[in-house]
């Protein structure tokens, strides 16, 4: 495996992340001793993406006091 120098890793663009879905919330938790992560993550308590929309429309819509 080749390396790349420090100067060229600094200045690129991180991968884009497929969405979180259950899988991966089951994924995550399946592999929680081999890769290192949080908590949250280890015990699968992280939003998925479905229920941090539904959540996100829901509070946008609540009205100000």
């Amino acid at each position: 495996m080749v390396l790349k120098d420090w100067r060229e890793v600094i200045n690129t663009d991180w991968p884009e992340q497929g969405p979180v879905t259950q899988e991966t919330v089951r994924a995550i938790q399946y592999q929680a001793q081999r890769y290192g992560g949080t908590v949250r993550e280890s015990t699968g308590r992280i939003w998925t993406d479905e229920a941090y929309e539904t959540r996100r429309k829901r509070v946008l819509s609540t009205p100000l006091p």
